[in-house]
């Protein structure tokens, strides 16, 4: 039997994440030892040894071996809590490319020296007022039965839950957590983004009381590493977040939910660049649990996982109060311009607005961009004003000054091209803060909130918005994506959608499920009470299946025609896709070394059968904040083999080029 190595920290802290230790692995417990176990070694002039966890086994030492020393041993064969997170730190390593200290700083809550923070309760700000809690109707309880009969015989599932806006997933969610917790076991509850779940986030709160924690993107690390040692001295039933919330240290773990689990926030843009979904579905098997996902509009990944039977497939196909999915139009907006109207708002939608205004109903306008014009066009040459750090557009804002919205450079508006000095520039182009503008000429006896980037930088925006919307202190609601996640306002009548397929343009394989999930959602927020909804999609394509499928609200439909793309192009989930994006300030530099990569990548795949490489090329942005930007994509349907590749990657260290990887992205490059 060849001699083993354990690369070992000692304790867990965020200063120990840097520093690994290697020890030899005797003989008589080669068998045991496994990432993640705590182990007991020698270690400082600790005569009785201190206690560490494997984060990686190998047969070649990296010092000389005289020098190591042995463990000790295995004080308990199980995984202890930060043992089942270091193993799955060593599970993301692997499954999407990273360096384990990078992993490990992911899933490990960070001991830093913080402000001392008051003890409290979750945020005021999500508190609802007491009232009589639902009863669940019986589409709603047949799941939680079949949740429950599934969860107390120990058969652990995943499941899919498909259920169109407004169908109570959130009641459905409520209920499967009362199992757990009766249990004694506990629960992680992911959203997109906390402050815009506000109202889903209460509903928690009003069923756990200060059994709930909450992590949110605007909390210290202070409040953020309280509310998570709360779950980890079992204070809380219920952990609710983002994405990090995942990690949450909850010792008796029983179920996790990801609602708007169609959502691209659960994708880190960091290394690793995992996915929240399976992530999740990992941990779950190594904690013993459920996993629940919840949407509207789901994943075409997850779909395609439930069809095929990985996940269980669970559907709400109507509204617990019976109320009515709201009607859908479409206005193509070509006939609007040979009408000789060259607003941004149609005929007919000015005419519903008017109608929704005089009944005092409510109106959202979702326009997924934001700013004032989306760029500043010189009229006699053609020249667009660019970032100087990034090859984007600036978006001219209503205040006179141009914004880069990727790493925000500002500027004041150009008064003239900076290319051929002509004075034709101005703006080109709609955002929101244009669409309010436009919303406040037309309708002056209308109040009007706007919600995007730029209103809510500040803590607290977000709720304060909403909430002044909730209690009818505005008639419209401008916003991008950002409205139509998860809200209930009962006296919101009528939706429109702006520029509806802006989406379809973007260079992205997903741009069609995008315009789809967006359409649908925004439609969802209509007719959520007993009044009657509409929804108006205004599109220069109507007859793209995306926005046909999603005025049906017909899920099937666009599913069925987005896999037939899917197959064709041997895009996910039909084929896993990896990008290898490479950056570095010297432009030379990061071009000849994407070709080495590229020329050394090519050779090994010539020799696979099922990979494909594509590149290298530039980003579709290739320079942002003046760092310089290329691709490789490659595609395969052989895990094995890209897991070859992938080792191979990791082994480049090339000066003054960061390599990152990024497995079956939900957006391009």
């Amino acid at each position: 039997m060849s001699q083993k190595y354990a690369d070992i920290i000692i304790d867990i802290s965020h200063e120990a994440v840097d520093r690994t230790f290697q020890y030899i692995i005797p003989e008589e417990l080669q068998d045991s030892v496994e990432i993640g176990m705590q182990v007991l070694v020698p270690f400082g002039n600790s005569k009785k040894g201190r206690k560490g966890y494997v984060i990686n086994v190998t047969d070649k030492p990296s010092y000389d071996i005289d020098k190591l020393k042995a463990i000790l041993e295995i004080p308990d064969k199980s995984l202890a809590l930060e043992g089942k997170l270091i193993k799955l730190a060593a599970w993301m390593k692997e499954k999407y490319g990273s360096t384990m200290i990078n992993a490990l700083k992911t899933v490990m809550p960070v001991k830093e020296k913080v402000r001392q923070v008051a003890s409290r309760s979750v945020d005021k700000e999500y508190e609802l007022e007491k009232g009589p809690v639902e009863r669940l109707n019986q589409e709603q309880q047949v799941l939680v039965e079949e949740f429950k009969g599934d969860y107390l015989s120990g058969n652990l599932k995943t499941y899919l839950l498909h259920g169109i806006t407004g169908s109570g997933k959130t009641e459905v969610y409520i209920e499967c957590i009362k199992t757990v917790i009766k249990g004694g076991k506990q629960a992680i509850v992911l959203v997109p983004e906390i402050a815009l779940t506000y109202q889903n986030v209460a509903r928690f709160k009003q069923h756990f009381g200060d059994r709930v924690a909450i992590i949110n993107s605007k909390q210290s690390k202070g409040e953020k590493y309280r509310e998570f040692m709360r779950a980890n001295s079992q204070e809380v039933d219920v952990v609710i977040g983002p994405r990090s919330a995942l990690f949450a240290p909850c010792k008796n773990l029983g179920l996790i939910i990801i609602d708007e689990e169609h959502d691209n926030a659960y994708k880190s843009e960091q290394s690793p660049s995992y996915h929240a979904r399976e992530t999740a579905i990992e941990r779950a098997r190594l904690e013993n649990a459920s996993v629940i996902l919840g949407s509207a509009t789901p994943t075409i990944e997850s779909y395609f996982m439930a069809k095929m039977g990985r996940y269980t497939l669970w559907e709400l196909k109507n509204r617990p109060d019976g109320a009515e999915l709201s009607n859908v139009s479409v206005v193509d907006m070509r006939d609007e311009l040979r009408m000789g109207n060259r607003t941004i708002i149609s005929n007919k939608l000015y005419e519903l607005i008017q109608a929704r205004l005089a009944k005092k109903e409510q109106i959202m306008l979702f326009l997924n961009r934001r700013g004032y014009n989306t760029c500043v066009l010189c009229r006699e040459c053609g020249e667009v004003v660019k970032c100087p750090k990034c090859d984007v557009s600036l978006a001219l804002h209503n205040n006179g000054f141009m914004m880069c919205h990727y790493c925000g450079h500002i500027e004041r508006q150009a008064k003239e091209c900076p290319s051929c000095k002509s004075k034709l520039i101005g703006g080109f182009g709609t955002g929101t803060e244009k669409l309010e503008a436009e919303i406040n000429r037309m309708f002056p006896q209308a109040k009007t909130l706007r919600m995007d980037k730029d209103t809510t930088t500040k803590k607290g925006a977000y709720s304060k918005i909403l909430t002044d919307f909730l209690n009818h202190k505005a008639d419209i609601l401008v916003g991008t994506q950002m409205i139509v996640k998860g809200h209930d306002f009962s006296n919101v009548t009528l939706v429109g959608v702006i520029l509806a397929d802006m989406s379809l343009f973007a260079n992205d394989y997903r741009s069609g499920e995008v315009t789809f999930d967006l359409i649908t959602q925004a439609a969802g927020r209509a007719g959520r009470s007993d009044r009657e909804g509409e929804v108006l999609i205004q599109t220069y394509q109507p007859e793209h299946y995306a926005i046909k499928s999603a005025s049906k609200q017909n899920y099937e439909e666009f599913y069925n025609m987005e896999m037939d793309y899917r197959r064709l192009l041997k895009y996910p989930p039909v084929y896993n896709m990896m990008v290898v994006l490479m950056e570095s300030e010297n432009e030379k530099k990061v071009i000849e070394s994407s070709k080495g990569i590229f020329n050394e990548l090519s050779a090994v795949i010539r020799t696979m059968s099922s990979t494909k490489i594509i590149g290298p090329s530039d980003a579709t942005i290739s320079k942002i904040n003046n760092i310089y930007r290329r691709l490789i994509y490659i595609k395969s349907n052989d895990e094995e083999e890209l897991k070859q590749l992938m080792d191979k990657l990791e082994n480049y260290d090339i000066e003054d080029i960061t390599i990152t990887l990024d497995v079956n992205p939900v957006k391009m490059y």
